[in-house]
Formats: C-alpha cells, structure tokens, sequence
C-alpha cells in the first residue's frame, strides 16, 4: 500500500487550540483538588500519594504508547483518549462526595486522567512534524505552549473567583473539567489528518519496542533530552507540592495567594514561550543547562529566604526556564527523530518524565511536612547536581560513539 501523508502547513489551529481548552480544564481541576484535600486534610501527604498512583499509571502508558502510536491512526489515539477523559471526570464527579473527600474517587480520576495522558500526548506531538513545516516547527511549540502557559495562569485566577465567591466544590471543579476536554474533544477531530503506513506497522510490540529504543540510544543528543526532561519534571511536581503547603502554614491560609504562585509561574512560563518564539535560531543544549542553572539556584534562594515577594519572583523565573526548557526539548525531539519513530521517542521521553515522579512525589509530599519550605533547597540542590551528572554522562557517551 502507498504511503500517504499529510501536507504540513505553517500552522493548524485545531491542533493549537485543542491542548490548550484541555489544559485549562485540567488546571482548574487541579488548583481545586490541591485546595480542597490540603485544606480538608491539613497536609500534602494525599496529594504526594495521588500523584505518585498516577505516576505508576503513566510510567505503564508511556512504555507501551509508542508502539501503539507509530502503528495507529494518531487522530484517534487523542480523540479516544479525549473521550475517555470526558467520561471518567463526568463518572467521578457524581461518585464524589464534597462535602467528604474520600482517596477512592481522586485516584479512580487520577488513573483514568492519567491514562487519556499518557497516549494523546505522544499522538499529539507526534502529528506535528506531519502537520507543521520544519520552519515553523519551534514557531508552533512555542506558541503552543505560550496557550498552555495562559490557561495556567487564568485557571488560579477563575479558581480563586470561584473559592472566594463559594460557587463551587470540588465536584463543580470536576464538571468543568469534563467540559474542557469534551470540547478538545471536537477540535482534534475536526483535524484533517492522514495517517502514513511505514515500516513500524511490520513489527510486532516487542520488536518496535526494541527498535525504538536502540534508534535513542545511537543518538547522544535525544539520551540527554530524555534525561533533562525527566530530572526536572520530576522536581517540578515536587515545587507543585511545595506551594499549596507555604501557603496554608506560612502565609494565612489565603487562597489568593496560592493563586497568585500558579499565575507566576504561568506568567514566566509566557515570557519564555515569547522568548523562543522570536528566537529564529535553532535551539542549544547549552542553552537547557543556563536556563536549568538558574531554575535551581533561584529556587534555592527561595529555600533560604522565606518571603512571600520572594517565594512570587521565583515561581515566575522557574517558569520562564521551564518553559524554554521544554520547548527547546520538544523542538530537539522533533528535528532529531525520524518521522516512522516519533511515537516512540515521545513515549521514551514521557516514560523518563514519569518514571521517577512516583517516588519523587511519594518523598517529597512526607519531606514537605516535615521540612516546610526548606524543601525547595533540597529541590533546587537536587536540580543542580542532577544538571552536571547529566552533562558528564553525555560528554561520555558522545565520546565512546
């Protein structure tokens, strides 16, 4: 049978639009689940132990879903898995009850969620290359993720509107959420997407398995990608954790500063997206560890310094270098990989995002209770030793190929 391809444009707006209304719904979703079980349980050891049984679901997806996304349809993998979405927020918004939180539905959603994740994120990448030109290329994923940056700085916003004029509980939240990825749901597929038959389609799941992953490792520059994103992904959830608590403990329990924490840390996530999207260059993996550098050293400061002024200007300059970071790592993935193994390149670097963020979460939710805002130290240290380990490991690796 021939191969058929999609013919790339400067731009897709569905395929723009689509993670963004997601995203927003998702954010929402979870500024109130952080509120509601901090605020019910006094603590942020639920919140570690629901995100660490999502980890261990999306270490699970990430290891099988590009198999499954260099041999299917990609269209339907994010359509399917949109819908799965819509069906497990609407389902365990009626099991829940608000006015007793319970960890039974949050982590049934949490699955659920986190299974929807684990392949529409990879088909979704993975169908840009298709869909978008090489020039355009890092154009479209900053932008891309300048909407994702938005929707995180309006969803603390609309959530703190919401907290402080007592419309909804935490199962409002969740129709909400629903009702976003319904409508991401539509996007994605109104896309026109033609999928391409090649070469992975002949191997079974052991076989593409195997194939992918040596296709990685002969390449130094995707190795350090992967390690890069899974190091500081892990440590971003761990922050994630850290700000809820600071606020509930150290700053009044005010949710509108809780909010505003999330709005900075989109606030710079927006910065660096316009900064690359004016950067006509291509990108540098030295750029990554300046950036990354930073991230860690103003997170220790924060550590130190227990100061809610300061605690606001660190959120937004770890947002600004997470977000170059991953735009960087995104274009990286995408102009070093070769079209017939973009799924499983996806899904390597998602599994190495995911892989450790269930003990990272687990240890940091008890170490946050017990070390306050002295844990971003203990992050931000992890951050930069990780940083020259990763660097010495490359130097090495490039030098035995």
């Amino acid at each position: 049978m021939p191969t058929v391809k999609s013919t790339p444009k400067s731009f897709n707006y569905p395929l723009l639009l689509a993670p963004f209304i997601s995203r927003l719904g998702d954010a929402l979703y979870l500024f109130g689940l952080n509120w509601f079980v901090v605020k019910a349980t006094d603590n942020a050891s639920l919140l570690g132990i629901i995100q660490a049984i999502g980890g261990v679901v999306l270490f699970f997806g990430d290891l099988l879903c590009g198999v499954v996304v260099d041999n299917l349809n990609r269209k339907w993998i994010v359509v399917s898995a949109e819908l799965l979405s819509v069906l497990g927020c609407l389902g365990c918004a009626f099991w829940l009850n608000p006015q007793q939180i319970t960890a039974a539905p949050l982590i049934t959603l949490t699955i659920l969620l986190d299974i929807g994740l684990a392949f529409s994120l990879p088909a979704a990448k993975a169908m840009i290359p298709e869909l978008i030109t090489l020039s355009g290329r890092q154009r479209f994923n900053a932008v891309s993720n300048t909407l994702i940056d938005l929707a995180d700085i309006c969803a603390p916003l609309l959530g703190g509107l919401l907290l402080a004029l007592h419309w909804l509980d935490l199962r409002g939240f969740l129709l909400l959420n629903a009702g976003s990825f319904l409508l991401s749901f539509a996007l994605y597929l109104s896309i026109r997407y033609q999928a391409p038959t090649g070469e992975a389609s002949q191997f079974g799941v052991r076989a593409s398995l195997i194939t992918g992953w040596l296709y990685v490792w002969q390449r130094p520059g995707l190795v350090e990608t992967i390690a890069l994103g899974g190091l500081i992904n892990v440590l971003f959830a761990a922050v994630r954790l850290v700000f809820p608590y600071d606020v509930q403990h150290l700053y009044d329990g005010d949710s509108s500063r809780y909010s505003y924490l999330l709005m900075m840390l989109a606030v710079g996530g927006i910065l660096g997206g316009l900064r690359l999207t004016l950067d006509h260059q291509d990108p540098q993996r030295s750029q990554n560890y300046r950036d990354l550098v930073l991230a860690g050293s103003a997170l220790i400061l924060a550590g130190l310094w227990p100061n809610y002024w300061v605690l606001l200007a660190v959120s937004a300059v770890f947002g600004f270098c997470y977000s170059s970071f991953e735009i960087r790592a995104i274009t990286i993935t995408q102009n070093l990989t070769a079209p017939e193994f973009l799924g499983r390149m996806f899904g390597i670097l998602f599994l190495a995002i995911d892989a450790f963020q269930p003990v990272g979460s687990f240890i940091f939710g008890f170490v946050t209770d017990w070390l306050a805002n002295r844990t971003l130290v203990i992050i931000g240290g992890c951050l930069l030793i990780g940083l020259w380990l990763i660097n010495v490991w490359h130097q090495r690796l490039t030098a035995s190929r």
